[in-house]
């Protein structure tokens, strides 16, 4: 019974207003047959009290009726409802034309006349009834429009081009504070504009007169000497007279651009000492090294300076004390600096210096003479405080040619300085470390293109059963095969990938390839796991899982034969996202395994949570196992984990038949090392297959294991 009168609750409530009874209950008996509730008045201040309190959906009203009449009512009950446009239809007698006039005067929505036709009633009813909902809606919309106006302060603004005359909306005064009439000429809106604006407000306003399309330009304007900058933006009509009409928006964006412009700010300085900060510090060095690579002969110095025992002063002043000794520092620094040099707080209790010189003895003098003036002393809390320094300075071009390479040469000149308790040092011309830079920066130009000229290509490492002795899955492995360098190592370039931010690019090409491997050996009638490594930005992505069904839909891949690969420590940064995610790749059939496992930093509590098939135990704690007790206790208990989650473990780097040995005996379900065969490409994966023995076994001295090699 209660679920029935809810849903009754959502059905329009109508009110009835007739002092005349059978008139009120054949339309009670029409209109509740048509699915509304009725609500019934006998004269007008009643009904005016039921709207006050009921609030109906629409009112039905008849004209002649005692204590109040049906036209008082309707103004009293207009009044009441103010703005929402509640329908009020009179009813009046066929051809009495002043009442209709009078019921429309008092805020009447429509009239039914008498006799009522009973067969359009309830179509007029429904009529009024959608009307007052789009009505209601227009209203909405327009209050959420008027609000949203103010909370960006927004005006508009229309532009005939015929008369270059201006139209503004009311609020325009609201948001710049120049009213729409002051502005009604297009002279009239340049002169309203800052001085140095009006030209470049012509001539893009002259230019878009010959053109199409849209107009958008940021200018000062206002009165009284407060100038608001406001972004305007406009678009021309394209069809008949609109051709000649422009149409659009004025914002004042003046707190933003100031908030934007603090944000710049707070990120490029240090918010103690209001100094530039490391950011801010390197930019400004790299745009003085390219003035200077384009012609200049000066020289440039970068000095690293470290407060020896800062932590003691600390201590000693408090941290208020400590605060106000660092501010004190970087306005003397601030002081003691040419305006084209530069100076930057880059840690705690770490300054740095940009200097330019006509030669290197000057700039180290110049250096030499700022740490002698830092020596004087500080006044602090009544008492004077006396630093002392270690610091370290580096060179353009005599130690680097990069602004990160200057500034971590200085750094790393500071630290000798700091062991061998000397107050300054330069660094020293070092050819090799000059010609790993260069080597660094060929190979990230080279990687940019590596992609897109197809010289990546993976490997796969086998992976072997124990209890079968047969090689069920692989690992794939990414590999860099440059036309003039040949093979580059992985060491050379993965970590580049991920400073690069080509990581996840490379990344999904490797799920592709691996899927579409996976889908030929399938084909070809070979049941192989393909394990594939996800990278740590890779996992992050937020549309990882759609990539993965992408790359397994598209190739025709098996979801079952696939296996991805995550690290220990990359699951364990965010457990509850890590477990959502890999729940959902097993649920699409995908097998999960947790790589190099033991070597990062786990919680057994969510290890047990986490939706996986196998674990990877990293090289680290096999390749000691026959003489290490350690690794041989951790290995047994990783594997005794395993095989109380029901997991596949497998050992990693296996080299030797006994280490092989020791890892079976512990409980390892599978190996994976050079025993079984280097990584290698699909054909020789097949060509082992064909001819793989398990090592150790009595026919494994006569095969040619070559295809591992």
């Amino acid at each position: 019974m209660g679920d029935h009168e809810d849903r009754q609750d959502h059905r329009d409530l109508l009110l009835i207003v007739d002092d005349d009874t059978p008139t009120r209950r054949l339309l009670r008996g029409v209109l509740d047959r048509q699915g509304f509730r009725v609500s019934e008045a006998a004269d007008g201040a009643e009904a005016v009290e039921l709207f006050e309190r009921e609030r109906p959906a629409l009112v039905l009203l008849d004209v002649m009726m005692p204590v109040m009449d049906g036209f008082e009512a309707c103004a009293r009950m207009r009044g009441l409802d103010q703005s929402e446009g509640t329908p009020l239809i009179m009813l009046t007698g066929a051809d009495d034309i002043k009442a209709i006039d009078k019921a429309f005067s008092a805020g009447a929505t429509d009239f039914i006349t008498k006799p009522i036709n009973w067969t359009l009633l309830t179509q007029r009813v429904r009529y009024a009834l959608r009307a007052g909902r789009l009505g209601r809606e227009v209203r909405q919309n327009r209050l959420r429009q008027a609000a949203t106006r103010r909370i960006a302060k927004l005006a508009f603004w229309e532009w005939r081009l015929t008369d270059d005359s201006l139209h503004w909306s009311d609020d325009l005064e609201a948001v710049i504070g120049v009213s729409s009439q002051a502005m009604s000429q297009v002279e009239d809106f340049y002169a309203a504009l800052h001085p140095e604006d009006r030209g470049r407000a012509q001539r893009l306003m002259n230019l878009f007169r010959q053109s199409k399309g849209q107009i958008e330009m940021e200018l000062r304007m206002g009165a009284a000497g407060q100038d608001r900058l406001v972004r305007m933006v406009g678009e021309r009509g394209v069809q008949g007279s609109d051709n000649d009409l422009v149409l659009g928006a004025l914002q004042d964006v003046t707190d933003l651009r100031h908030t934007e412009a603090l944000v710049d700010y707070l990120a490029l300085h240090d918010e103690l000492t209001d100094l530039a900060n490391r950011r801010l510090f390197l930019r400004r060095i790299g745009e003085t090294l390219e003035e200077l690579k384009a012609g200049s002969d000066e020289i440039l110095l970068v000095g690293w300076i470290d407060i020896a025992r800062f932590h003691r002063h600390n201590d000693a002043l408090g941290e208020a004390g400590g605060d106000l000794l660092l501010t004190r520092l970087a306005r003397r620094l601030r002081e003691l600096v040419a305006k084209q040099d530069a100076v930057a707080r880059v840690g705690g209790d770490e300054f740095a210096l940009m200097l330019r010189a006509p030669r290197m003895a000057e700039a180290v003098d110049r250096f030499e003479s700022i740490l002698l003036h830092l020596r004087r002393p500080f006044h602090v809390d009544q008492g004077e405080t006396i630093l002392t320094f270690s610091s370290g300075v580096a060179c353009f071009p005599e130690h680097g040619i990069d602004a990160n390479q200057l500034l971590l040469l200085a750094q790393d000149a500071q630290r000798l300085a700091q062991s061998q308790a000397r107050p300054i040092l330069v660094a020293t011309p070092n050819a090799a470390s000059k010609s790993r830079f260069i080597e660094a920066l060929e190979v990230e130009r080279a990687l940019h293109a590596a992609l897109e000229r197809q010289e990546f290509f993976l490997v796969y490492q086998p992976q072997m059963d124990l209890r079968t002795g047969t090689i069920v899955g692989v690992e794939s492995l990414l590999r860099w095969r440059h036309p003039t360098w040949g093979l580059v190592p992985p060491t050379r370039f993965i970590t580049q990938l991920e400073s690069l931010g080509l990581i996840s690019a490379v990344g999904q090409w490797v799920l592709e390839e691996a899927c579409r491997q996976s889908r030929r050996w399938e084909q070809a009638g070979l049941n192989l796991r393909v394990g594939i490594n996800l990278s740590p930005r890779q996992f992050l992505e937020p549309d990882l899982f759609a990539r993965i069904q992408q790359a397994i839909r598209t190739s025709g891949a098996s979801p079952a034969r696939i296996e991805l690969e995550i690290t220990e420590s990359l699951a364990m940064q965010d457990p509850a996202n890590a477990i959502a995610l890999l729940g959902r790749l097993r649920e699409a059939g995908i097998k999960i395994a947790i790589d190099d496992f033991g070597i990062g930093h786990s919680s057994l509590e969510y290890l047990l949570r986490f939706p996986i098939d196998a674990i990877k135990i990293d090289r680290a704690f096999v390749s000691n196992i026959t003489c290490v007790q350690a690794d041989r206790v951790i290995v047994r208990a990783v594997t005794a984990i395993g095989q109380t989650m029901g997991l596949s473990v497998i050992a990693e780097g296996v080299e030797t038949l006994r280490q092989c040995d020791f890892v079976d005996a512990l409980g390892v379900s599978e190996i994976q090392g050079y025993l079984i065969g280097k990584p290698m490409e699909p054909e020789r994966i097949e060509s082992l297959l064909e001819t793989f023995v398990r090592p150790g076994s009595a026919t494994h001295e006569h095969v040619d294991r070559s295809t591992a090699s």
